[in-house]
């Protein structure tokens, strides 16, 4: 397989995932598994929960403090979590 071959296998994957509603589901196991690189183990052991609805991350903190920290640096963990997508996904993020 050359790179000629990858482009469109990578399209197809993209159309199949948009056909079957898929992509949604996709994206966030993707959001979860680079969770902890974005924000940390020290704050991911302290996630109990991510959930993507539309182009809102929902995520569960299991301690107050920390949903007050975090939200001042929304901005941040947003940008960073688009960048390791390769797409701009995330447009909010509730910490619940």
């Amino acid at each position: 397989m050359n790179n000629d071959d990858a482009a469109p296998l990578k399209k197809v994957i993209e159309e199949l995932l948009e056909t079957y509603n898929l992509k949604s589901g996709f994206t966030q196991v993707r959001i979860q598994r680079i969770w902890s690189q974005i924000v940390g183990r020290h704050i991911a052991k302290r996630t109990s929960e991510i959930r993507l609805k539309n182009d809102t991350l929902f995520v569960r903190l299991n301690s107050a403090a920390l949903r007050t920290e975090l939200s001042f640096a929304k901005t941040k963990i947003i940008r960073n979590l688009n960048r390791q997508l390769g797409e701009d996904i995330i447009k909010e993020i509730v910490f619940i």
